[in-house]
């Protein structure tokens, strides 16, 4: 049968057009050609929607993770360990932005009475507050070394049951404003007698040429210097008018202290960090007085000495004195020092808590007239030989008595540091941490 033949000559089925809903490439691209502009531009910014809304979701989370990284985590962060116990980041931002601010202010209130700073920068303190206040990281290592400090001289303090109060601190904040309650209570009332000094004296005994070798400490190359003496920095102390009442002069001393809280508060210095100065400075008063009672007589010597660079040079020094040498000769001749040497050796009659801590030791141990030496100090060898030597107490002695207990302070600290070299630790990392100027 032909085809034509086999057709049944019924109407053929129309082909179906291929949907545009089975989601492929081509049905899609097939349906975008028949939506209306219209469509096609809302669909266009549903998409810009919500691409918009991812973008700032993801800034959301960078500007969250930032904050919480810089508030959080960064200040959580440790610098230092002393015993274990850590020193955050933020303690010592704190610490750092109160001493800058500490020194500027006083750097401000030295030229406004008139000096030319470029002059004080070549004496002490002046030279180092300046050099502090120029160079961030010279106060940032001296910051860190403070805080490790502290934290020593607190378990210290601890260890021996010394604990501060409310009335210790604030005797703390009266001294650094200079503020005097118990003088201030007296204005308008007659003033009474001082009572004398009480003077022990030690009588002079003829001298007895005697060697008394003394050890010699050794250096440990590996160790890190802390930085010692670091200078007292207080705000202008509160002016007592003759004219003013006692109400008057306490009126005045708030408005000192408000003022200077005032000044630490704009330059970002938190409240904790304020009053924790004055709580350490109250509870190193505390350590100092139990290092040094009132009651301990101060000893004044009169003193000559010899100053050499090196052991042996000074061995045979002393050598030469035991045979017979003149000792102020011999000091004009060799002493380093040369302000004694001119004098031969004289250092005259002084409070011991003067000097260095290994020559005043070796002048309150020594016998009068005796030969002593050589003893070791951070300026070199001394031979020495104490003239005459007393013990004075009494009210007279109150300002003495203060620096030989910040030099027992001081020679605490530095034997803490020793004793616990190996849990110390501080981290290069605080470098990283320095708060912008």
């Amino acid at each position: 049968m032909s085809k034509r033949a086999q057709t049944t000559g019924a109407p053929k089925r129309r082909r179906r057009r291929q949907s545009t809903a089975d989601g492929s490439p081509a049905s899609i691209q097939q349906g975008a050609e028949y939506r209306s502009r219209a469509e096609q531009e809302a669909i266009l910014q549903r998409r810009v929607i919500r691409g918009s809304i991812i973008a700032a979701i993801a800034l959301a989370l960078l500007v969250v993770g930032a904050f919480v990284v810089e508030q959080l985590i960064i200040p959580s962060q440790t610098v230092a360990q002393v015993n274990g116990e850590p020193i955050s980041v933020d303690e010592f931002r704190q610490a750092y932005l109160f001493e800058r601010n500490r020194l500027l202010l006083q750097l401000n209130q030295v030229e406004s009475a008139g000096f030319d700073l470029q002059q004080l920068a070549q004496q002490e303190p002046y030279r180092t507050w300046i050099n502090e206040a120029n160079v961030p990281d010279q106060l940032g290592l001296r910051v860190i070394n403070d805080l490790v400090d502290e934290r020593l001289l607190a378990a210290e303090a601890a260890a021996r049951g010394i604990a501060v109060d409310d009335a210790d601190i604030q005797n703390a904040v009266e001294d650094y404003f200079g503020f005097d309650p118990t003088a201030v209570a007296q204005i308008g009332m007659e003033p009474s007698a001082t009572p004398e000094p009480s003077i022990t004296p030690t009588p002079f005994v003829s001298p007895t040429p005697t060697a008394t070798s003394q050890p010699t400490a050794t250096p440990d190359p590996d160790a890190t210097a802390a930085p010692t003496g670091t200078p007292t920095i207080t705000p202008q102390p509160t002016v007592v008018d003759p004219t003013q009442t006692a109400d008057e002069v306490r009126e005045s001393f708030e408005q000192n202290q408000s003022d200077y809280r005032a000044y630490f508060d704009r330059a970002g210095v938190n409240s904790e960090t304020y009053d924790q100065f004055f709580a350490q400075n109250a509870l190193e008063n505390r350590l100092a007085e139990a290092l040094l009672p009132d009651d301990t007589p101060l000893i004044y010597a009169d003193v000559r000495h010899i100053l050499v660079e090196d052991e042996a040079t000074a061995l045979a020094a002393l050598e030469a004195l035991n045979a017979g040498e003149s000792f102020a000769a011999l000091a004009s001749a060799i002493s380093t020092d040369s302000g004694s040497g001119r004098r031969g050796g004289e250092l005259g009659e002084s409070f011991i808590g003067n000097y260095v801590r290994p020559f005043r030791e070796a002048i309150a141990n020594a016998e009068i007239g005796a030969l002593v030496g050589p003893v070791e100090s951070e300026f070199g060898f001394h031979i020495l030989q104490v003239r005459h030597k007393e013990e004075r107490t009494g009210a007279d002695q109150d300002s003495q008595r203060e620096r030989a207990r910040q030099s027992e302070l001081n020679d605490l600290q530095e034997q803490l540091r020793e004793d616990n070299s190996d849990s110390i630790e501080i981290y290069d990392s605080w470098l990283d941490y320095m708060p912008s100027a």
